[in-house]
């Protein structure tokens, strides 16, 4: 029998279930295991037969661990494999996992691929079935009757993993593509890690040293680290304000890297925001366009963070000087001609070097890894900040000249069309003093609320937006609720129609719909969500799901956050044609439902319409 690769997931209750979806085919298999059936057996039989591999959503350290126990234990009960379950989940700190390398099976987890297990990143699988508009978002009941109710829900959750295995081919090509390639087992890493790992192996290539030695290698700056030591010497302002900032940056000791430097410079109408991550400025609430007279300019860094360290010769202590070789001519260059020959190129090198080039940065400053030198974090971003700096300081001489706003890797000015050329010949000096290369690009257009949200219309027709304005391909773990108000704000701006036309005329019923999740904070203790509505003259409340979603509509009830140590909040209730009201409706979407008619539905449009020209205005 020819085995295959299966999306799976268990369930570890008062019964025990397996499921399994066969990834290129509709063929599913069920297995349980309970005080009326038992299809262990079976279960084993399907395991050592028919599985190549299996597919999974946060399953290396849980489903992965348990179907290894059964496998071991035929003869185990559905309370003996709940409790290893409870033990695994109680106890994950302290427990022993079976490390994947001696997993019986090949697994691939999305929640690893995805680097969800990163705390600024942490989404779950039901997150996922609404970013990604499935139809059904399903909790267990807490008051469940029945095994066909617990495999009713291990069915859905298999068939979400299945979806987002079909949406990750990207991500997963990559991997499988670089672990041919190098040997290394990439099927479970994430991007950052990947980027590491690749360079963990191409320096132990060049300097012939162990890989496991090079793990193990730190550099601890317990005294502080002096700016003074770390500022490169050809950094030059003319301005007053910046030549002040510079020579107290001098008499700095930062011992916290992530939080010690953070200051606020004003200058020519913005404020410079200097921080551990970089530097940001913006004009904010505006709307800025090209013209006859004007252009708009951007300007960026090629690869500001890898060029900076190559160009001024950096490198973690413990690495030593051949780091900066290992990194230019073995990972940058390689990446750059690969890049350059477009078709003939290899496009997984192109990707895996872009993560092995921005690895060395950001690892950098975590202690766990073998590239750890908070120094060099430093001398990186704050040394970055200030060559945006001087470039800005240098641009702005201009007549006329005006910010829009400046981030991490770069600019972007308004100026008088007259003084392209000067603004060229600005930045090919600043170039040659730096050695770093820009890249231009010009805007018909920017939108801009702030540094972080904006609309950037490219003249060439191609729109960017970042932030609030983004209402399609967002990541998962990111935020898509009701995104019919960006879209319609973006078709204003940028195609000139009016908000309503937009939103009256989306028969899409997921843009109309937003997400959210119950919590747990300190003071509040855990929150759920509860729907309150007047049902033939009833007042009824419904606990609802830990991830809702919904969207505002007609007819409906009105949704709450209730707080477990007391209180409730409405959601979606502040305003309502501009007075303080709490009468908006909702109806509870999780398990979706599609009507001809998309009238049916009775949705709100004066909501959503008021959303979106609170955004424009």
């Amino acid at each position: 029998m020819e085995k295959k690769v299966w999306a799976w997931d268990l369930e570890t209750l008062d019964y025990f279930t397996a499921y399994f979806i066969d990834v290129n085919s509709d063929e599913e298999k069920c297995f349980a295991l309970g005080k009326d059936i038992n299809q262990i057996p079976d279960l084993i039989e399907f395991l050592f037969s028919e599985v190549r591999g299996l597919v999974g959503f946060n399953s290396l350290n849980f489903d992965a661990q348990i179907i290894e126990y059964v496998m071991d234990n035929p003869n185990c009960s559905a309370k003996d494999i709940k409790n290893l379950a409870n033990t695994i989940i109680k106890y994950k700190d302290e427990y022993e996992f079976i490390p994947e390398w001696k997993l019986r099976h090949k697994h691939l987890d999305l929640y690893k691929v995805h680097h969800f297990d990163n705390k600024n990143r942490r989404t779950g699988l039901k997150w996922c079935e609404f970013m990604m508009d499935l139809p059904n978002i399903e909790d267990l009941p807490e008051n469940y009757n029945s095994l066909s109710e617990i495999i009713s829900y291990n069915r859905n959750d298999v068939i979400a993993t299945k979806e987002l295995y079909k949406k990750s081919r990207g991500m997963i090509d990559l991997r499988n593509n670089l672990t041919k390639l190098y040997g290394i087992n990439f099927t479970n890493a994430s991007n950052s890690k990947i980027g590491s790992e690749l360079l963990l192996k191409l320096y132990c290539n060049r300097t012939g040293l162990n890989p496991k030695e090079v793990r193990n290698l730190r550099t601890y700056r317990n005294g502080g680290i002096y700016l003074n030591d770390i500022l490169f010497p050809y950094i030059t302002f003319e301005n007053e304000v910046f030549n002040s900032f510079l020579n107290m940056l001098k008499t700095k000791i930062i011992y916290n890297t992530k939080g010690d430097f953070k200051y606020t410079i004003p200058f020519k109408g913005i404020d410079f925001e200097y921080g551990a991550g970089g530097i940001h400025a913006s004009i904010n609430g505006s709307l800025v366009e090209a013209d006859e007279e004007y252009i708009i300019i951007d300007s960026d860094v090629t690869s500001l963070y890898p060029s900076i360290a190559i160009e001024n010769k950096m490198y973690p202590k413990h690495l030593g000087p051949i780091f900066t070789t290992v990194y230019k001519e073995d990972i940058v260059d390689i990446r750059k001609e690969n890049k350059r020959l477009k078709e003939k190129g290899n496009k997984f090198i192109v990707d895996g070097f872009k993560e092995a080039a921005n690895a060395t940065y950001g690892k950098s400053n975590d202690q766990y890894s073998w590239l750890y030198d908070p120094q060099y974090t430093l001398q990186t971003t704050i040394n970055g900040q200030l060559l945006i700096t001087m470039l800005a300081e240098k641009l702005i001489k201009i007549p006329n000249s005006s910010f829009i706003q400046i981030n991490t890797d770069g600019l972007t000015l308004r100026i008088p069309r007259k003084y392209e050329s000067e603004y060229m010949r600005i930045c090919e000096e600043w170039s040659k003093i730096t050695r770093l290369e820009l890249e231009h690009a010009y805007y018909k257009k920017m939108i801009i609320w702030d540094v972080n949200n904006y609309i950037a219309e490219y003249q060439n027709g191609k729109v960017k937006c970042k932030g609030r304005a983004e209402y399609e391909n967002i990541p998962l773990h990111k935020n898509k609720s009701f995104s019919i108000i960006p879209r319609a704000v973006h078709d204003y701006f940028i195609k000139g129609i009016p908000v309503e036309d937009t939103i009256k005329n989306s028969t899409n019923i997921y843009e109309f719909c937003a997400g959210v999740k119950s919590s747990y904070n300190e003071k509040s203790g855990r929150s759920h969500y509860e729907i309150w509505s007047v049902i033939n003259g009833e007042f009824k409340k419904e606990k609802l799901s830990k991830t809702v979603r919904y969207f505002i509509s007609k007819k409906g009830g009105t949704l709450l956050k209730i707080y477990e140590r007391g209180g409730e909040e409405q959601v979606n209730a502040p305003y309502k044609d501009g007075k303080f009201q709490k009468d908006w409706r909702v109806t509870y979407f999780n398990k979706a439902y599609f009507s001809e008619n998309f009238e049916d539905y009775n949705i709100d449009y004066l909501y959503y319409i008021h959303q979106a020209k609170k955004w424009v205005s």
